[in-house]
This record gives structure tokens, sequence and C-alpha cells, in this order.
């Protein structure tokens, strides 16, 4: 009897759970995105003293407003390191900088477009390549450039983020990156507003050559001439003489979609350049003349110039 009873009861089993299944599926596709995709958003509440409020993702877009701290955002997409979000209050849309809305450089004293930009500092050379030497088969690392690009590079990075600025630096260590295409793709893959290279010059003779010099690649469309054109309008306190501004066909600087700048400051086989080029002194002084540059060209300079892609 009880499996007569079964055979029956297993059919309608099977019918009902298959019916509550089918309009489990139309209600999933009837409901509408907005709903379904609220319940995976997430918010964030700003903490920096200002947040400016951008048409796109970078600090070249348009600004659309600021918020003070506390202000509660919705998070709609990432992009780089920036948001997009939707604000509680007057439900205003668009990009603000992740680091800065977090308060994850509240020690600078005001919020400038320098602050929302995203900058790669390339130490030249590293690991197996010592670069140039300022003793002919020096053997020692104190006479090796890869040993000055980082340590400059590593004053340079301070400088900047006491402005609130996000430094990606491509190595800060002694390795070596190797296609040069990893330099290219750690800019990429932060999409940087600006690249600059740090070097230091060799020539073939011996104290023949002196100074520093400001290398650009492309001209127009990447808005790198200006911006190598600026920064030397800022190195005016360095003990070295500027060569000026010149074309360069380096790697690093060719292969780049961004406003990119590879910097020579100063020769290590001269004996009066490599005093310098030793010096913490010298190295703080290219850092604070390098901050200058940048904020001039981010708040004054590249708002006035045509976006790079």
């Amino acid at each position: 009897m009880l499996r007569r009873i079964l055979k029956k009861q297993v059919p309608l089993i099977v019918s009902a759970v298959l019916i509550i299944a089918g309009l489990l599926l139309v209600a999933s596709i009837y409901v509408p995105d907005q709903i379904k995709k609220s319940s995976n958003l997430k918010s964030i509440t700003t903490k920096a003293k200002k947040t400016v409020l951008r048409d796109g993702p970078g600090p070249m877009y348009k600004q659309l407003a600021t918020f003070s701290n506390s202000e509660k955002l919705t998070i709609l997409k990432e992009k780089h390191g920036w948001l997009k979000v939707r604000s509680s209050i007057d439900k205003k849309t668009g990009w603000v900088a992740s680091w800065v809305a977090e308060g994850k450089a509240n020690n600078f004293s005001k919020v400038t477009r320098m602050t929302e930009a995203t900058i790669v500092l390339d130490p030249g050379h590293g690991g197996s390549d010592p670069g140039s030497l300022a003793i002919d088969g020096a053997t020692d690392p104190k006479y090796f450039e890869k040993t000055y690009t980082l340590r400059t590079a590593r004053k340079i990075k301070k400088a900047l983020e006491s402005t609130g600025a996000r430094v990606i630096m491509t190595r800060d260590s002694d390795k070596l990156l190797w296609p040069l295409s990893k330099i290219s793709n750690i800019s990429k893959k932060y999409h940087a507003d600006a690249f600059i290279s740090i070097h230091f010059d060799n020539y073939t003779v011996a104290n023949a050559a002196t100074g520093f010099t400001e290398y650009y690649y492309h001209k127009k469309t990447t808005n790198s001439y200006s911006l190598a054109k600026t920064l030397k309008k800022h190195f005016n306190n360095l003990p070295l003489s500027n060569r000026g501004v010149r074309s360069g066909n380096f790697y690093v600087i060719h292969y780049a979609y961004l406003p990119s700048v590879l910097l020579e400051m100063g020769y290590l086989n001269n004996s009066n350049d490599f005093q310098y080029i030793k010096s913490a002194s010298y190295q703080e002084a290219i850092a604070q003349d390098v901050k200058k540059g940048l904020q001039d060209w981010f708040d004054n300079v590249q708002p006035s110039l045509s976006k790079t892609k």
C-alpha cells in the first residue's frame, strides 16, 4: 500500500519543484537591473577635507562638484584607482580619486589637481644592469648609475606624496625590469598621468661633458614636450648647468601613451658632476624642483592642453 502511495506522490512532488523553479527563473528575468544591482553596490564615506567629483576618471576631466568629509557616496564602478560614485544627498554622479576620498593622503595642505594625479617614477637600470659608470671598469656599486637613480627617485617620491599625489615606482629595490615593455605596462596598468624616468649620463671622454638634460620623444601626441619644458623651467636652483630640452629616442618614452620625460641629471664620469650626483642634498634639490614643476604642469599647463588617450 505505502509503495503505491509513494508512486503516485513522487510525480506530483517533481512537478511542484519544476513549477517553483520556473517561477523563480521568470522573476529573475523581469526584476529590473537597478534592483538586482543595488544589493551588490558598495559605498564609501569621504575622509578628505575636500574630494573633487569629475566627469571622467582623471584630473584632466571637468570638475562637477566638491564634497567635504563625511559625505556618503555609492560606488557604481571602479577604474584604475578612480571610483564612479553617486552622492546620497543630491544624487550627483561622477568620478573621484579613491586615494583622496579615502583620506590616504590627509597630511597635505590643500587639494589640487596634482593631488588627484597618478605619477610613475622610473629609476633607470637596476639588477644586472648597472647603467653608466663613474669610473671605467668599476665594480663597486657606489660608482654605478643604478645606485643613484634609485636614491633620487625615492626622494622625488617622498616630495610628490607630500602633495597627496599617488606615486608608483617601477622599482624600489635593486632589480632589473626586462624586457623594457614591463616599464611601459606599469604606466598602462595604473593609467598614469605623467611618467618620469631618472638617469645619469656618461660621455665617451671623462670630464668632457657636464650638466643635465630633459628628454622627450613625442612632441604633440602625448604632451611630453610641454611637460619637459615645464620641468626645465623649474630646474633653476641646481648647481649644474641645464643643457636644455631635447628629443631622445629612448624606449621608455618612445613607447609611452602619456606625458613622459627622461631626465639625465648629470654626468657620472665628470668628477665635478659626480660629487653632486652622489650627495643627498643634490638629490633632494632635484626632488623639490620636480615637485614644483609637476605642480605647475597639473594646475596651470595641462588644463589648457588636449587630453591624451
